[in-house]
């Protein structure tokens, strides 16, 4: 039977992009069924194409070598083996992606863009039903109060069905939700599907309860907002913009009015300040006691201290840590082996100043690439990586790591392809 490798490649990106926000372990596994067919497709079938090496540079292949590197002075020596399986992508990605035509790259960019776009319109569909089914099991049906926005229905507890971090599962919302902007903006059909899958999506946004996705929402779509107004208003279409900003004003409103007794922004407030103070072993939420994200910061700040120029080696981070929580008396810490919350921090105590470069390589360079050609998701990719490291150890965790390595190194080949391309016009 003859193999039509062309369509695999489309099928087994798809497949892998429409997983992420509903199975990270079958997403991982069509990521795997897509490296064999593309191994197939380029070298076997000689496909392949061939590019200056100097652009692997600016893809996250320095980060996994950097982790090879960190495994022979970690302690003990190579203690951190098993995590260089988990982060595979971040070699294979780049290696893989570096040897297919741009015309095929725009094919498997288009596969992931839709993939992105149904997973998670499903995957919010279904946690959204979940919710509503255990919301009225307490209570009559269609019987609706501020109670559906507290502690048990948003954030951990609403996505808690797929396993997934609240804020890892709302990066790729965003994401999806940007793409379906720029759909909405540059066509014409299909407005009402987009602006439902749109409503959905936001509504989602809501009970992942996540303080940086919200940001990143509030952006994207008053950044979209903004461009379609001008986009009227260069038209001279005062009708459409005074509509626009009639509804927006609107929504607003209306959505800060129903928030504003809940634990939605309770979290956005009250909690945010916490976490923004030197709290050790003190409740935050009525529910049980922790220790601030500014208190560990302050411990990982004084690990990295000892260790400034080259870290602790692979895998080393929150054996240090604990020692360090154990130090300065942050129980609650220490007993539930937290990482730093920060991914610069994160890559300091691991590889120290000099990983913090490596790190900062790929983000510029990156963000660089994207104002150069104009991308607005491709950007927004990257800035979501700046913006989540800030309280997540973001790349660090496996829904991030696949996501973040096929996604921007085929945003990182065309773009850097556009960029050559107009150097030479």
């Amino acid at each position: 039977m003859k193999i039509d490798a062309f369509r695999l490649i489309s099928i087994f990106a798809f497949m892998m992009a429409f997983f992420l926000p509903l199975h990270i372990g079958i997403s991982n596994l069509f990521l795997i069924l897509f490296f064999i067919i593309s191994g197939y497709f380029l070298f076997l079938k000689k496909h392949y194409v061939i590019r200056k090496p100097k652009i692997l540079l600016f893809t996250l292949l320095p980060v996994f070598l950097l982790y090879l590197l960190g495994l022979f002075y970690s302690s003990p020596p190579f203690d951190g083996t098993k995590i260089i399986g988990r982060n595979i992508a971040f070699l294979l990605c780049p290696l893989i992606l570096f040897f297919y035509s741009n015309e095929v790259l725009q094919r498997i960019q288009k596969s992931l863009f839709n993939g992105i776009i149904v997973g998670t319109i499903l995957s919010i569909i279904i946690l959204l039903t979940n919710n509503f089914l255990n919301y009225f099991a307490t209570r009559p049906f269609l019987n609706f109060d501020d109670e559906i926005f507290n502690y048990y229905y948003t954030y951990y507890s609403f996505s808690n069905l797929l396993d997934m971090h609240p804020t890892y599962l709302g990066a790729y919302i965003i994401f999806a939700i940007s793409l379906l902007l720029k759909k909405l903006i540059n066509n014409n059909n299909y407005k009402f599907l987009l602006i439902t899958a749109l409503l959905i999506l936001s509504i989602g946004v809501i009970f992942i309860n996540s303080r940086m996705i919200f940001l990143l929402y509030v952006l994207v779509v008053f950044s979209a907002l903004l461009y379609s107004g001008f986009l009227f208003y260069k038209q001279k279409n005062f009708k459409a913009l005074s509509l626009v900003t009639i509804i927006t004003a609107i929504v607003v409103f209306s959505v800060v009015k129903i928030l504003s007794n809940t634990f939605v922004v309770t979290r956005l407030t009250d909690e945010l300040q916490w976490e923004l103070s030197d709290q050790v072993d003190t409740t935050y939420n009525d529910k049980l006691n922790a220790d601030s994200r500014i208190a560990r910061w302050q411990t990982a700040i004084d690990a990295i201290a000892q260790n400034p120029f080259f870290g602790y080696g692979t895998h080393s981070e929150k054996d240090v840590l604990a020692a360090y929580y154990k130090k300065n008396g942050l129980v609650v810490s220490f007993n539930q082996r937290y990482d730093a919350h920060n991914i610069y921090l994160s890559f300091m105590l691991e590889y120290g100043f000099f990983g913090l470069f490596i790190l900062l390589l790929y983000l510029l360079s990156n963000i660089y690439l994207s104002l150069r050609t104009r991308n607005v998701q491709y950007f927004l990719l990257i800035f979501m990586i700046c913006v989540i490291g800030c309280f997540e150890s973001y790349l660090k965790n496996n829904p991030a790591i696949t996501f973040i390595a096929f996604f921007g190194t085929t945003f990182l080949l065309l773009a850097y392809s556009k960029k050559i391309k107009e150097t030479k016009l």
